[in-house]
């Protein structure tokens, strides 16, 4: 009976963070969310990793994707971002700890992202026309797609700290407070 009720707390867990997270997807509709969004999205997700596992949080990941393609399919460029990258990649961050030196851990980090800016850049290229997409970027002409990414590789600098602080807090303040209230 004890198992029955850990796996049911499992599942009723992931289920709300996968419809919270996609609810917090239909914000990206509005067109200056569309990047922001799926960030925030991702972090909920991360949020399994703390109260349950990576193996749950990965599950939530992908029923949360599957469900963004099927219920938001106008907004597509959002959910390539967040399949892409910003819903597993907190949760391979936590993976990522154990590679020790600082500066090899962060350079792993920004080849994922790097790599995930590539792909998500050549598959909504297919679908979008590169006009639409750096839509806004007239000014830097030519150049437009190297200040578009270069903008993006500090945007992920941003993020990593912030998911840094993030973990610091819900290691330290909200969890602790958090596991002993259920007791």
């Amino acid at each position: 009976m004890g198992n029955f009720k850990l796996i049911s707390y499992k599942v009723a867990y992931c289920g709300i963070i996968c419809a919270l997270s996609v609810m917090i997807m239909l914000v990206s509709l509005v067109p200056g969310f569309t990047y922001a969004i799926p960030a925030i999205s991702g972090i909920f997700i991360w949020s399994v990793c703390f109260f349950i596992n990576h193996k749950w949080a990965f599950l939530s990941y992908a029923a949360s994707s599957l469900l963004l393609l099927i219920l938001m399919a106008q907004s597509l460029e959002a959910n390539i971002v967040y399949i892409a990258f910003f819903g597993y990649y907190p949760i391979v961050r936590d993976k990522l700890i154990v590679i020790k030196p600082f500066i090899l851990r962060f350079l792993v980090k920004l080849s994922i992202f790097n790599a995930a800016c590539v792909a998500s850049f050549q598959i909504i290229i297919l679908f979008i026309a590169v006009e639409q997409v750096l839509e806004g970027m007239e000014f830097a002409g030519d150049w437009a797609v190297y200040a578009f990414w270069g903008a993006a590789n500090f945007a992920f600098l941003c993020y990593e700290i912030c998911l840094s602080q993030l973990q610091f807090v819900i290691e330290r303040w909200i969890k602790p407070k958090f596991f002993k209230r259920v007791k």
